[in-house]
């Protein structure tokens, strides 16, 4: 049985992030050290009865999509470049991506980075969400919880 395996060298998953929304990899922002990584397709279902049948009917709707994890905090990457007139993502930041409701476009690279080869990926465009940066006494470091809020639908793929 063939596993993705993230735990060696080189396989971790990456987040990448960019303003620019049809091209994930023009300027885009790196978000490492992951703590934790939960993709979420969730499908509704609509049920109904009626006098024709006597089970319950079901149907789909549309998915409510979206990519949550929890992120050591690195000054560059969350807080960006702080450059005036911010227009890529490494410039904005993780928190500048969020408070300025700036839509992205992402890739999560599975196991390594955007140019491994035959990793596994799943990509879109969303919006950052729920960005709560926290400590506490006993944790030398930030961390935050970070979510994509999916525009839309997820694609999944392998790098060449």
């Amino acid at each position: 049985m063939a596993r993705i395996t993230v735990n060696t060298t080189g396989k971790q998953p990456h987040l990448y992030v960019s303003t620019d929304t049809s091209n994930v990899a023009n300027a885009s922002l790196d978000v490492t050290c992951l703590q934790d990584v939960t993709i979420t397709n969730s499908t509704g279902i609509f049920s109904w009865t009626d006098f024709c049948a006597t089970s319950i009917n079901k149907i789909t709707t549309p998915s409510d999509n979206e990519l949550s994890t929890n992120m050591v905090i690195d000054d560059v990457k969350f807080f960006g470049t702080l450059t005036s007139g911010q227009t890529t993502a490494p410039e904005y930041g993780v928190a500048g991506l969020s408070n300025n409701k700036v839509e992205v476009s992402w890739r999560l690279v599975m196991n390594g980075d955007i140019a491994t080869a035959n990793a596994h990926y799943y990509e879109g465009t969303g919006y950052l969400s729920s960005v709560a940066p926290t400590v506490s006494p006993d944790s030398p470091v930030w961390v935050s919880p970070l979510t994509i809020a999916v525009d839309g639908d997820m694609t999944i793929g392998q790098n060449p």
